[in-house]
């Protein structure tokens, strides 16, 4: 045999082998798109992937969501040591930003309408709680507080007796009361607009540090409150994030070549090796036929 003979099959084996596997690959992407030829669509078009995006989508998010993503390994991430940190990190900058206000409880915002209920229930509550309390025995208390410092044991005093007081006492009380029932909201509103105004106008730190002056001990409380809330809530919050749907959603917003890009960075190595060794097995079969 001479040495073209020789060389020549397991060459064209090894070509014919690369060759087809990097146009099955490429068929897994390409065409992106359906090729036409008037009405009729070319056979193979688009590529696999691109037809089966949909599907493709499906699978990959249920099976990220399944194996790597589940709802115990979103829970252990809220609720791990490490994120906590981060979030109290993160709240002690907000709070420490002298621009972090109360801005929500500012009664003068137009459409603030879940804040002026809040505002109407305190006055509701202000006021109720000025007519249930003891009224008469505290006006009683005060008056003989103040009749026995101004007067002492004078003449005045004798004329105006314990059942004096008490007599006024019940009468302010229910003036007091009668008032209240009338013009207590127009009253009491006022008063609690102001403050509500004055908090929303007033840095966080600055409200933070008259409760909790040490810092060590705000990031306690804070990390405190958010470990309680997660332990209590944190079923329900992973359990509204759907990792799949999401992971499914995106891939099925992607085009083809990016889709493509996305595969490729993934598994180009290891498709290469796939040619090659497709190469390999061509030329052991085309040195194989030269003894046949």
């Amino acid at each position: 045999m001479t040495p073209f003979e020789v060389v020549a099959p397991p060459l064209i084996g090894a070509i014919i082998g690369y060759g087809t596997t990097v146009i099955a690959i490429k068929m897994l992407f390409r065409p992106h798109n359906e090729v036409m030829i008037g009405r009729f669509k070319v056979p193979f078009t688009p590529g696999v992937v691109p037809k089966r995006k949909n599907q493709l989508a499906g699978v990959l998010g249920k099976a990220i969501s399944d194996q790597f993503w589940g709802l115990d390994d979103l829970e252990s991430v809220f609720t791990s040591e490490a994120f906590k940190t981060a979030v109290v990190e993160r709240v002690m900058i907000l709070i420490e930003d002298p621009d972090t206000k109360l801005s929500f409880l500012d009664p003068d915002e137009e459409q603030n309408i879940s804040l002026q209920a809040i505002i109407d229930e305190l006055c509701v509550r202000i006021q109720g709680a000025i007519l249930r309390s003891d009224l008469k025995r505290m006006v009683y208390e005060q008056s003989r507080r103040f009749m026995s410092e101004r007067f002492g044991g004078g003449i005045i005093s004798r004329v105006i007796n314990e059942n004096t007081v008490a007599l006024i006492s019940e009468r302010v009380s229910d003036l007091i009361k009668k008032d209240v029932l009338k013009n207590g909201r127009a009253i009491v509103m006022p008063m609690v607009e102001d403050e509500l105004r004055d908090l929303s106008r007033e840095p966080v730190r600055n409200l933070l540090s008259e409760l909790i002056p040490d810092k060590n001990n705000q990031r306690i409380m804070i990390g405190d409150t958010y470990t309680e809330f997660m332990d209590n809530h944190v079923r329900p919050i992973v359990e509204s994030i759907d990792i799949g749907s999401m992971i499914a959603e995106k891939v099925q917003h992607m085009d083809a070549a990016g889709l493509e890009e996305l595969t490729l960075a993934v598994v180009n190595r290891e498709l290469r090796y796939v040619k090659l060794l497709s190469g390999v097995i061509g030329a052991f079969i085309g040195a194989v036929n030269i003894f046949i």
